[in-house]
């Protein structure tokens, strides 16, 4: 494969997501947490798990809208940490700050999931932009 045509294609494969953290395979039970802005659910959120906070994710999940993220698969054993990034989905008229896009600087930590039935992530006050229609 040529390296553009497989740059081209790995780039489109982030985008799009693979594995098993995708809308579409959302899983009903299991370990999940809680994606709350102003103390609602946000929904279409994806949830990121890293073991570093440089790391590639171990686990992915996004929102429903009930605003929980629940996960088809965790790493056995999990570390004692998880760095968590986070991006918006779809367009539900808003947008989240792409700090967050990046374990290291979106400041959120998670527990191992085994550890907690659910635990919670409160997005900061003005980290969600509304989108505007001209």
């Amino acid at each position: 494969m040529k390296p553009l045509a497989a740059c081209v294609l790995a780039t489109m494969l982030m985008i799009a997501g693979c594995g098993d953290g995708g809308a579409g395979t959302q899983p009903v039970d299991g370990p999940g947490v809680m994606i709350r802005y102003q103390s609602k659910p946000l929904a279409d959120v994806q949830v990121r798990l890293h073991a570093e906070a440089s790391g590639p994710p171990v686990a992915q999940a996004v929102s429903a809208s009930d605003g929980v993220a629940r996960f088809a698969g965790i790493p056995s054993p999990e570390p004692e940490e998880y760095f968590v990034s986070l991006a918006s989905l779809g367009d539900g008229g808003w947008m989240l700050d792409t700090k967050y896009l990046k374990p290291a600087d979106s400041g959120f930590t998670l527990k191992p999931l085994s550890s907690d039935d659910r635990q919670r992530i409160e997005i900061p006050r003005g980290a969600v932009r509304l989108l505007q229609e001209n």
